[in-house]
């Protein structure tokens, strides 16, 4: 049905409606209105009756007339029941009026049912005027019962008093009806008019206003059904079709003509909003087709699918992605690209729901792509979705992060594992600490952490090449991992050292050590066996020193189990290598001591408790040529701390490097010192220099610096190297010594005979001097070896044109010996300890200022 049909409906039900509601309210208007008058007549009759009543009752008593049989009928009671009687003989409608009592003295007065009711009513309400109510008789007539009460007045009682005082003739012809008093009630004046009169009154009524009502009515809704049509209709209809328009793609929008009233504002609004719609829609088109351009040469893979989850659209992108072409992907299931588990789920029922895959739609995930060739993609895709038309529509922006995850996870590697052994790195190693720790807390077991440190693997590469080393610690990586339980962790932290984490172990500490102890013993078995890596190393065997700390929980940090790990590895060291140590206190107490040293030691030299002793070298004849200072440090509580005790952490801590300076600078101050006096000129001073202090890159500038600033002369100056430190790299030491020795320094080897003591090394070093260690020196007398070892090195020491010099000499019979095989030079207690400056000065120089 059309919108003007509607509304013409709609005015058309509203008339008609309108129109029955007001004939009805007009008819019960004329009804109420007729059933008024008749009231009023009621009452004008009643007037009349009462009126000729009273005037006549009086006019009879005041005659004088006697009261006798003939008389009686003109009492006005009786005469007005001889009157209704005689009413229907000239009026045939039914019409009659009455004075009636409960209590009649004449049968024509007896009330009948509805005029009894009416006396009880005014019996009930005396306050009462009147009562006119609508019944029906016994033939089924409708009437109207109008009744008003008769109350006994003073004139009343001369019939209706006392029965003696009444007339005889009253008394005579009546036995009821006494006893009355004033304003009792004694009847009712009864009026019974015929329903019929006021049916056919406003049947009458009606009908005329009715027809007038209808034509105007008819009239008006003509009117405005006209006044609709051309104001109302005629301009919705034309707006209708120019909305019709629009929602038509074939058909362009018009605009509409001037409307008239109101809808002359509407229609200007509309045609301002087609002006709009057309602008829009020609911007909608220009950035569609800037879209399609963009999506195209997009980098990334776009596909569009709509509810059923068919590809409908995709790019030249996803093509490429994919393998396949538009026409073999459009029409066909999305889910042939990208796995439906990464999709919306399509239901039995029909339309889609998000379902499982809700974590998908409306962000960045990173899924699984099928390429045509059967291989996977790793694709980054954002899925997103909306509504059209009722309709679910799907777009995927896609990209192929395959290269992208392989960097990932190759950095991944790279952070989490080493690069040689493919092992867990020390970063990855400290993640699973975390978890046993955790893990360890809630099952109540012990774990332990094993430290691990191939012996003289340094050595190794040295003489047999890093790539070498490299397949070694390969190899080893491979046998620990081989024995070890799947849940356990094997990790290489640096260099040749590797961890172990063993989870899980007894709930009983010894249990527990007792199993960590079976392990690192089955691990020294393992790299006990040869190792052949190919023909470089054939029948290597690694002996390994093996650090354990056992923890639960995380009663202590992982900080302080890896300082334990590392104490237990250190001990195992010291205790010879190849060998298996626990952390225990004592450990914890000798670290603790040596981080007081290390402490303390930082601040000997800004507090002046370093001083350097010096003791003799002399010659044959026991005469003094040189001294060699030795360190002393007396700390803050005044006492001496042994060189054995401060000079290792000194060396492992760095500290070494200031203390060496240190040394050189007051050695060159003695130095020049002793130049001003002719007795002490040709003294030399020999100082010992560390590996670490030596191998530094600015060891030889620091050095020439020293002699230039103080002025000390350099062939005063000697330099002791141990065979360790110039073994650490011997041509880089060769060039330092030979730099030196251009400007005069002189060197002397250290200890020799404790190192490896290679001829070939001493033939190429460039030295001045070597000195035999004291534990050959200390049994040269009474061992045949030691004795041989001496004669040895004195006799190489000749061919080379070395001079020699013996140390820890504290015999007679030591000093005879070796003036015996040749040796001229010597140090030791048995010609003076090491002294202060100022002892040695008094001692071998009394007369020198």
């Amino acid at each position: 049905m059309s919108l003007s049909s509607k509304i013409l409906f709609a005015v058309l039900a509203v008339f008609v409606a309108g129109f029955f509601i007001l004939q009805y309210a007009t008819y019960r208007f004329i009804q109420r209105e007729s059933e008024e008058e008749l009231l009023q007549s009621a009452e004008r009759i009643r007037a009349v009756l009462m009126a000729t009543r009273r005037v006549y009752h009086h006019q009879f008593l005041e005659s004088g007339l006697p009261l006798t049989d003939k008389t009686l009928g003109f009492l006005p009671a009786h005469a007005l029941g001889l009157i209704s009687k005689d009413i229907p003989h000239w009026e045939q409608s039914g019409f009659s009026f009455n004075n009636v009592s409960d209590v009649p003295r004449n049968a024509e007065h007896q009330a009948d049912a509805v005029e009894q009711t009416a006396i009880d009513y005014f019996k009930q309400h005396p306050q009462a005027q009147r009562l006119f109510a609508p019944f029906t008789d016994a033939k089924g007539r409708a009437f109207y019962h109008y009744a008003r009460p008769i109350w006994v007045e003073p004139y009343c009682l001369s019939c209706h008093g006392a029965k003696a005082s009444a007339p005889e003739t009253i008394r005579a012809h009546y036995d009821s009806a006494y006893n009355y008093q004033v304003g009792n009630l004694r009847g009712i004046v009864s009026i019974k008019i015929p329903g019929v009169i006021v049916a056919q009154r406003v049947q009458h009524i009606f009908t005329m206003q009715f027809w007038w009502i209808f034509c105007s009515t008819a009239l008006l809704l003509l009117v405005i059904l006209l006044l609709i049509k051309r104001n109302v209709i005629g301009p919705i209809a034309k707006l209708s079709q120019g909305i019709e328009s629009m929602g038509d793609s074939k058909t362009p929008v018009a605009q509409l003509e001037v409307l008239p009233g109101e809808f002359s504002r509407i229609g200007h609004a509309f045609n301002q909003m087609v002006a709009r719609i057309k602008q829009k829609e020609a911007a909608l088109k220009e950035s569609e087709s800037k879209f399609r351009t963009l999506v195209e040469v997009a980098q990334d893979g776009v596909v569009q699918a709509n509810q059923q989850g068919d590809v409908i659209f995709c790019n030249h992108a996803a093509e490429l992605l994919f393998g396949y072409r538009e026409d073999e992907m459009v029409g066909k299931p999305l889910a042939n690209l990208i796995p439906s588990r990464y999709l919306p789920q399509r239901l039995s029922s029909g339309g889609l729901t998000l379902g499982r895959s809700v974590a998908y739609v409306g962000r960045i995930s990173e899924v699984v792509g099928n390429h045509r060739r059967g291989h996977e993609l790793q694709i980054e895709m954002s899925l997103s979705s909306w509504q059209q038309s009722g309709e679910t529509y799907f777009v995927a922006v896609m990209r192929d992060i395959t290269e992208r995850k392989q960097a990932e996870e190759q950095i991944r590697t790279l952070v989490f594992y080493d690069p040689l052994t493919a092992l867990p790195n020390r970063r990855l190693l400290l993640e699973r600490l975390k978890t046993a720790r955790i893990n360890s807390a809630r099952s109540g077991r012990y774990d332990a952490l094993l430290m691990l440190d191939l012996d003289n693997f340094k050595m190794l590469n040295d003489t047999h090449g890093h790539s070498v080393g490299d397949r070694l610690l390969v190899e080893v990586a491979k046998r620990i991992q081989q024995m070890l339980p799947k849940q356990d962790t094997l990790a290489r932290i640096g260099g040749d050292e590797f961890m172990i984490l063993l989870e899980g172990l007894a709930s009983e500490f010894s249990i527990a050590v007792t199993e960590a102890t079976a392990i690192a013993q089955k691990v020294r078995a393992q790299l006990l066996q040869p190792f052949d890596i190919d023909q470089l190393l054939v029948g290597h065997i690694a002996t390994v020193s093996i650090g354990v700390t056992i923890f639960c929980g995380d009663d202590i940090s992982i900080d302080e189990m890896l300082t334990q790990v590392d104490m237990a590895l250190n001990k195992a060291k010291s205790c010879g290598r190849n060998n298996i140590q626990f952390f225990d206190a004592t450990i914890q107490q000798a670290i603790s001591y040596r981080s007081h040293i290390e402490h303390a030691l930082k601040q000997a030299i800004p507090k002046h408790e370093l001083q350097l002793y010096y003791q003799p070298q002399v010659d044959s004849h026991g005469a003094m040529f040189g001294v060699e200072a030795l360190l002393r440090w007396q700390n803050a509580q005044g006492e001496l701390v042994s060189p054995e005790q401060f000079i290792p952490i000194a060396e492992e801590s760095g500290i070494i490097n200031e203390i060496g300076l240190w040394v050189l600078q007051q050695a060159c101050r003695q130095l020049v010192s002793w130049q001003q006096s002719s007795p002490t000129q040709a003294l030399h001073i020999a100082i010992n220099v560390s590996a670490r202090q030596f191998l530094r890159s600015n060891y030889v500038t620091e050095v020439l610096h020293e002699l230039a600033t103080s002025g000390a002369r350099a062939d005063r100056l000697k330099l002791e190297l141990t065979e360790s430190t110039v073994l650490q790299d011997v041509e880089s030491a060769k060039q330092k010594i030979l730099q030196l020795k251009a400007s005069g320094v002189q060197f002397a080897l250290d200890d020799f005979g404790t190192g490896y003591s290679s001829l070939a090394y001493l033939k190429q070093l460039p030295v001045d001097q070597v000195k035999i260690d004291r534990s050959f020196v200390k049994d040269v007398t009474d061992n045949p070896g030691d004795a041989a070892i001496v004669e040895a090195i004195l006799g190489i020491c000749r061919s080379l044109s070395l001079e020699v010099i013996a140390e820890g000499v504290e015999t007679a019979a030591q000093r005879d010996f070796l003036l015996q095989h040749g040796c001229g030079h010597f140090q030791g207690f048995f010609f003076s300890r090491p002294l202060p400056i100022t002892r040695l000065m008094a001692t071998f120089f009394k007369n020198t200022n």
